[in-house]
């Protein structure tokens, strides 16, 4: 199993330590924080997890991808507090045929963070405390 690891640093900012480094978080609300949110990088991975299973398949398959832009749109939702909708453009500056755009949509739905999503997977949490 891979581990990360989210270190609180102060007031609602949060530093995950990865392998390849680190990546801070701010949870506040205030306008113009200094790092994403947690949905903002939830976002950026579905975004770029997308976009790398395009990328590696048009490669793959010599399709010329340049350019390619992918928007993603999301609302919030209640009871409970989540995100409740993502709306996703891959935007390609170029024509391709058909076949190909069909086929480049079964590849975008294929990511790892795409099936996570709509394959929740089981999620156990614990909380320690150390011994008063």
């Amino acid at each position: 199993m891979a581990t990360t690891t989210v270190l609180w640093r102060e007031g609602m900012h949060f530093c995950t330590q990865l392998g390849s480094g680190e990546l801070m978080c701010d949870e506040s609300s205030e306008v113009g924080k200094a790092y994403p949110s947690a949905p903002e990088l939830l976002m950026a991975s579905l975004g770029s997890c997308i976009g790398s299973v395009l990328v590696y398949f048009s490669t793959r398959h010599d399709i010329d991808l340049e350019g390619m832009r992918i928007d993603l749109d999301w609302e919030m939702a209640e009871r409970p507090h989540r995100i409740g909708e993502i709306r996703i453009g891959v935007h390609i500056p170029r024509a391709l045929p058909e076949e190909q755009v069909s086929t480049l949509e079964r590849v975008a739905h294929s990511c790892l963070i795409h099936n996570t999503l709509i394959h929740p997977p089981e999620i156990e949490l614990g909380l320690s405390a150390a011994d008063s």
